[in-house]
């Protein structure tokens, strides 16, 4: 079934007496605009005093789950007392959760070889750059002209397949990104189940996210909580949506209200 408009539903989960959230975020493309550049994304002072506002309630607990690093993350959300998952959850930190998958650095040499000759082959391509992360790296090309986007995907798919194993790597998609990372039996789902497990509470988990990565995470938590894509598409496990990053400020204060 296609998603539900969420400001034109009443979910019962959120009509089910007094409970505590879990608020599960993605960053890029759903609390921040997405950019060309990913170090242009920063989070608006209206959003982050939201945030706060939540995760100071007692009433609710806040994760940002990123590609982003840790470090990365958090040094953009900076909010005592939220939990940060980086590289789509293989890495955790907040007030009880230090994390990092047993199997992180599985695939290590390979990664860095196949950086190695993507980034000598795609040098000299404008618009395309490399982001070096702790466990993996992202091929960005976003800002790269037409021609050369198909360039740089065709260079990093022969590369890759030229270099690496599947059964150690593998190769994510998100928007005008590509990424190559350890293959391990984790996701976004995962770590929000995870947080959810340690922190041995009855909360409500609520999952907001806009990309392929999330779906993990939609499909993970649609029975017990509430899931919503950012953007309108039939081809997601979401139960619900927003219109558009713009929204997600409404909904922010929908949940603030929904705790008073």
């Amino acid at each position: 079934m296609p998603p539900e408009y969420f400001f034109e539903n009443n979910d019962p989960k959120l009509e089910c007496g007094p409970r505590s959230f879990f608020l599960f975020l993605d960053f890029d493309g759903t609390l921040v605009p997405i950019q060309d550049s990913p170090a242009q994304c920063f989070l608006s002072p209206k959003i982050k005093g939201q945030l706060e506002a939540i995760a100071l309630s007692g009433k609710a607990c806040i994760a940002i789950l990123s590609g982003r690093t840790v470090t990365d993350i958090r040094d953009r959300v900076n909010i005592q007392g939220v939990y940060y998952g980086g590289n789509h959850g293989i890495e955790i930190s907040g007030p009880r959760v230090n994390y990092t998958h047993p199997d992180a650095l599985s695939g290590k040499h390979i990664i860095e070889k196949v950086c190695r000759e993507i980034k000598q082959e795609i040098g000299n391509i404008e618009g395309a750059y490399i982001e070096k992360k702790k466990f993996g790296f992202t091929l960005h090309y976003r800002m790269a002209n037409k021609e050369d986007k198909a360039l740089i995907q065709i260079a990093f798919h022969r590369i890759t397949t030229e270099n690496s194993d599947a059964q150690i790597v593998t190769v994510m998609r998100g928007k005008k990104v590509l990424e190559l990372a350890p293959k391990i039996s984790w996701d976004k789902g995962k770590a929000a189940l995870f947080m959810l497990q340690e922190l041995k509470r009855n909360y409500l988990p609520i999952y907001v996210g806009d990309d392929v990565t999330d779906e993990a995470a939609f499909k993970a938590l649609n029975e017990d909580g509430i899931t919503i894509r950012v953007g309108r598409s039939k081809n997601t496990a979401a139960k619900y949506y927003l219109k558009g990053q713009w929204e997600i400020s409404r909904f922010l204060k929908h949940i603030h209200n929904l705790m008073q």
